[in-house]
């Protein structure tokens, strides 16, 4: 009987090994943390060894086509969000393809090193877009709505075709379509708050579309959830209450307690500067978050004043 539960415990320690591709970025650094807060052993991907103390690091290397394969062995669970930034350059042609590769390459990668490795990695999370709805209009779309037009939906359906090969390695695969991701740290609040020292907000075309937000913490939280529970399949990591682009900067203002001028930045100029770019800002995107809640996930930041209040005070 002793025997029996000592093997137990061992499994349950070897169970809560996760491996992260892409741990170094905006969510992989919060998910490491709060995975560490919970228990589990983290591993990061890397070709540096730089990572947060007590976090493991195995090598990798996607140009050649190489990774440790001792990472599969050590991990029982995967979590992908390593790929390039959608909007931190102009969309040139060589841009797109290095968008489009940074996330397929290494997915490719790491299902062939799993398969080359059987039966250790048996969940994993990978990292997607609510891009792949296109511009929804002022209708909600839910995971299981068709793809829409435009660079962004064409990549991530790319990214999306390469990560279902997980599910041929063996892995449980749960999809996640991330929203506009608020953090201090990065990404569209870090944006705004550059802008805050000369009391101006920029409003980017009329203001009026919606965009579906997700707080860092609840990105990271629902990846937790998925890992600690059986779900499987794709689902919309956004928060449950979207709002217009104007109503975010009006909450952020709130939030702050102080008198911002809210300035209107043309469509036109958008247009002019960033190109086909300037999608990804002018486009409604109205996504459901039925699904994960579904599926049991409480969120911590549901609205986006709670959200602003925590982000900046907290």
């Amino acid at each position: 009987m002793v025997c029996v539960v000592v093997i137990l415990n061992v499994k349950a320690i070897i169970m809560k090994n996760v491996l992260i591709s892409g741990g170094s970025g905006l969510i992989g650094r919060r998910l490491t943390q709060l995975l560490m807060d919970n228990g589990y052993a983290v591993a990061w991907l890397s070709r540096s060894k730089k990572a947060p103390t007590g976090v493991k690091v195995f090598n990798w290397d996607i140009n050649k086509g190489y990774i440790d394969p001792e990472a599969i062995t050590w991990a029982n669970m995967l979590v992908h969000l390593a790929g390039e930034g959608i909007a931190e350059k102009r969309w040139s042609k060589k841009r797109k393809s290095e968008i489009i590769e940074s996330r397929t390459a290494g997915a490719n990668l790491l299902i062939k090193v799993m398969q080359e490795n059987p039966g250790h990695i048996k969940t994993v999370v990978a990292a997607s877009a609510i891009g792949f709805y296109g511009n929804t209009g002022n209708v909600a779309v839910h995971e299981t709505d068709n793809a829409g037009d435009g660079f962004l939906s064409e990549s991530v359906q790319i990214w999306e075709k390469a990560t279902h090969q997980f599910e041929l390695a063996g892995a449980r695969l749960v999809q996640l379509r991330i929203g506009i991701v608020l953090s201090m740290e990065a990404g569209a609040l870090k944006e705004i708050v550059q802008t805050a020292p000369m009391r101006i907000l920029p409003v980017m075309g009329s203001g009026k579309q919606i965009y579906s937000w997700i707080h860092i913490d609840d990105v990271a939280g629902i990846i937790l959830h998925s890992l600690n529970n059986p779900l499987a399949g794709v689902f919309n990591a956004v928060a449950p209450n979207p709002v217009s682009q104007k109503n975010i900067l009006i909450a952020f203002k709130k939030a702050a307690h102080k008198n911002y001028l809210l300035m209107p930045v043309p469509a036109f100029g958008l247009k002019l500067i960033f190109g086909e770019m300037s999608s990804a800002v002018l486009n409604n995107q109205l996504v459901s978050a039925d699904k994960i809640i579904t599926a049991g996930y409480k969120f911590h930041f549901p609205e986006i004043e709670n959200a602003m209040n925590n982000l900046l005070h907290e």
